[in-house]
């Protein structure tokens, strides 16, 4: 029927990374930015149409967040029934690097959803807030291959990360992306094909990671 969802749009990421922002990029109207709250309770949907296509777009609260770990726990098992509960979806992670280096929380964030997915279409990625003399740096075959080497070194098979086609986004003003930088995101996301997502068990281990990481990071 005309005007119903074909599929979701899910980001996955941690807080400050700039999903809510590409959500509005796609034309939602989710409330993005600094924050003095953690803990994001749950997820936010909104129905757009870009072109011929009527999309879901969900916005869900960043992983590693700094409420502590069962604020962590709860927001992986929002991602997981999220994921599994969606009929077909286009799923993109979203990492903010820091002069070209992925922080150990976007890493262990992506090695873990790549480990514990069993079913899923190709994922895009977006590299976020990038500085404007980092943007040719970052986009080049190279950085993409050595960001899959550092994955399957660790043990990841990498099959439904998108390897070819990576979105680099330079820093964006407050009022959010120019109309040429959003048309560019949503020719990105509507490039891809979705399909049927499954994950299991995904909190009980990255939830460990993650904690870790925050323990290791505040002394706590």
């Amino acid at each position: 029927m005309k005007g119903l969802p074909s599929c979701s749009v899910i980001l996955m990421g941690n807080p400050g990374a700039g999903k809510s922002a590409i959500l509005n990029a796609l034309g939602g109207d989710f409330v993005s930015g600094f924050s003095f709250i953690v803990g994001n309770p749950g997820s936010s949907r909104q129905t757009v149409t870009i072109g011929e296509k009527t999309l879901e777009l969900i916005d869900l609260p960043g992983i590693a967040d700094a409420g502590g770990g069962d604020t962590i726990s709860n927001n992986l098992k929002t991602l997981q029934d999220t994921l599994n509960g969606c009929g077909q979806a286009l799923l993109f992670f979203v990492i903010k690097p820091n002069n070209g280096r992925i922080a150990p929380e976007d890493f262990a964030v992506l090695k873990t959803l790549l480990t514990k997915l069993s079913m899923s279409p190709r994922i895009g990625l977006f590299v976020t807030q990038v500085r404007d003399d980092h943007i040719t740096l970052l986009d080049t075959e190279n950085y993409r291959k050595t960001v899959l080497q550092m994955l399957k070194d660790s043990g990841v098979d990498t099959l439904h990360l998108e390897a070819n086609r990576w979105s680099i986004l330079r820093q964006h003003q407050e009022k959010g992306f120019t109309q040429q930088e959003k048309r560019t995101i949503q020719d990105y996301v509507c490039s891809f094909v979705p399909g049927k997502v499954r994950v299991e068990n995904l909190w009980e281990r990255i939830f460990r990671q993650i904690v870790s990481f925050f323990q290791s990071l505040f002394g706590i």
